[in-house]
């Protein structure tokens, strides 16, 4: 019975996954090609041209209701992952709350920036600065977090190296970007660059996520035996 819940829980889990690897990346895509439609922000390639940010994308036109409109949502599906993996990792052993706790305050995090995009005001810009931040940095946490308790209860889960590079990849990033914005003048001239490929590595650990708890609910013995 337990083992028939966990697979449930994998399954489940798999495909909400899937849906962050890919939508998120997604949504601030399209975002930018609507704000450069409308002439919001130029046409260029963000993630080494670092011609506008993400945020910059999201304050005008369209771009500021389909931004609102389609990452509220993902936020609460970001929410729904960190349960469902704080569930798998709880029928391993894993007796606290911190990851979802952690999601919660990310999830909050993310809804808090994106409300406050566009808006006038010092307030407004601390809460998107502060919010950011926050999403950013404990999705990243949670990430590690993960991969960790993956680690010591001994699950074999075949992406785990993958997603280890990817967060050391992220962590290498962060950290070149601190002495780049400490010893550059011009600094500002390639760090919305450095945002966008910091999201989309963050999001294609999403990907290798998926793939992870795909292979742990239908290991490939199993499928060759069923192909066979």
């Amino acid at each position: 019975m337990n083992r028939l819940k966990n697979n449930f829980i994998l399954q489940d889990i798999s495909k909400v996954a899937l849906f962050l690897g890919l939508l998120p990346t997604l949504i601030i895509n399209i975002n930018y090609l609507i704000a450069a439609t409308e002439g919001h922000v130029p046409w260029c390639v963000p993630y080494w041209d670092s011609c506008t940010s993400i945020s910059a994308t999201g304050r005008e036109g369209t771009a500021f209701v389909f931004f609102k409109l389609t990452m509220i949502p993902v936020a609460f599906v970001y929410l729904w992952y960190w349960k469902l993996a704080n569930n798998r990792l709880a029928a391993a052993g894993y007796s606290s709350k911190v990851i979802l706790n952690l999601g919660i305050i990310a999830c909050i995090a993310l809804i808090s920036y994106t409300l406050a995009l566009g808006a006038i005001g010092e307030s407004f810009r601390l809460t998107r600065s502060l919010g950011i931040i926050l999403y950013f940095s404990l999705t990243y946490l949670n990430q590690l977090l993960i991969l960790y308790q993956l680690y010591k209860r001994k699950i074999q889960d075949p992406s785990r190296q993958l997603q280890l590079v990817l967060c050391l990849l992220i962590l290498c990033i962060g950290i070149l970007t601190l002495f780049l914005d400490a010893l550059l003048a011009n600094y500002d001239d390639y760090e919305d660059a450095f945002e966008w490929n910091l999201a989309l590595l963050l999001h294609l650990n999403f990907l290798c996520a998926w793939w992870g708890w795909r292979e742990l609910t239908h290991p490939r013995v199993i499928r060759k035996k069923v192909a066979s």
